[in-house]
């Protein structure tokens, strides 16, 4: 039961790291004054990176407009008309823009949390795991010590230092790439120690 939730959790992890972070699989809910994320696409949640894209493109158009009316300011028409719609471009273009930052502020945050969750969560769940090979370490480390040491009983020691460092690492893991790559030797590691002395 153990090693499919541990298969469940990496298979999790692979899914979101296909790309360099979690942006493609963020879905944004925008209402008046909140923008709530999420990795499901429910009624109303739509691509934060379409979302942020469109957003952009309105932003695009808005400055447009803003200098086409600045120019005819500049000629003198319909000054106080044109002003007036400047100055309402003007309060849409900040919209957007903080509509946009907003956005992102919650994309970077609830992507920690996730990653934060995720750690916390595999950590408590290989922490057994970790434990053993430190135990196998003692009993080496004390094996050695007696004058015991051959060359596979080293390398297997290697194994399990560095299985023991990459567990370490992982728990301070903080973004994709990093938890990402600390997974892969992770999941190598596990592998050579169970194919070659297990």
């Amino acid at each position: 039961m153990k090693k499919i939730l541990l298969i469940a959790i990496f298979i999790g992890l692979s899914v979101w790291t296909v790309s360099a972070d979690l942006s493609d699989w963020l879905f944004c809910l925008i209402r008046k004054d909140t923008v709530n994320i999420s990795l499901k696409q429910t009624s109303w949640y739509y691509k934060c990176k379409d979302t942020i894209a469109s957003l952009e493109q309105l932003m695009i158009n808005t400055a447009r407009d803003i200098n086409k009316v600045q120019t005819y300011i500049y000629r003198w028409r319909d000054v106080d008309y044109r002003s007036t719609v400047k100055a309402e471009k003007q309060n849409l273009l900040d919209t957007l823009q903080l509509s946009r930052m907003t956005i992102i502020a919650n994309m970077k945050t609830f992507e920690t949390n996730l990653i934060q969750k995720s750690v916390q969560y595999f950590i408590i769940k290989i922490t057994p795991y970790k434990i053993r090979l430190q135990k196998s370490l003692i009993k080496i480390d004390a094996m050695v010590a007696s004058g015991v040491s051959t060359y596979s009983l080293n390398v297997y020691a290697t194994l399990l230092r560095a299985q023991v460092k990459t567990i370490e690492s992982l728990s301070k893991a903080t973004t994709m790439s990093e938890l990402t790559d600390l997974l892969t030797k992770y999941v190598y590691l596990k592998k050579e120690i169970e194919w070659k002395y297990e």
